[in-house]
């Protein structure tokens, strides 16, 4: 097969035709904002992609060769691209994959969500709704009369 001379790299073929089934939920799912989502795949599809393509001896270099192939992989793969996601703020997703990097590996995904569930308790327990703040009051002190001599 000819070189791919576009350079459009194989697993944006397989993501252009996966999108369209894609899921992507209305709020991140760690601080629940609506702004800047993104959609978070714990498996890398590159990785899945890359891997696959080598255990079943198909060329995916060419344009030609990723689309022969893309559906049977997004076939095999669909629980991984559909399923094994989280709808993510842009600064929640940079934060995750600069811990795990640009590719988690493969075998991270249960590591990946397990941080995901840490940030999010974070996030709920630090965010008090003003609705549900109390404030306490102040027990007036015996000495309180002297405050000014302090």
């Amino acid at each position: 097969m000819a070189k791919n001379t576009n350079k459009r790299i194989s697993v944006k073929w397989v993501r252009d035709k996966a999108k369209s089934a894609y899921e992507k939920k209305t709020v991140c799912y760690i601080c629940a904002t609506n702004e800047d989502l993104e959609l978070h795949h714990t498996h890398s599809i590159t990785l899945l992609l890359n891997n696959w393509a080598i255990e079943k001896n198909y060329d995916i270099s060419t344009d030609q060769g990723i689309l022969m192939v893309r559906e049977e992989f997004i076939e095999t793969y669909k629980h991984e691209i559909y399923d094994e996601v989280y709808t993510l703020c842009n600064p929640h997703h940079v934060s995750l994959h600069s811990v795990y990097g640009k590719a988690p590996p493969l075998g991270s995904e249960a590591r990946q969500g397990e941080w995901i569930e840490k940030q999010r308790a974070k996030y709920q327990e630090e965010y008090v709704a003003p609705e549900k703040l109390v404030v306490a009051k102040k027990t007036p002190s015996p000495f309180s009369p002297f405050a000014e001599f302090y």
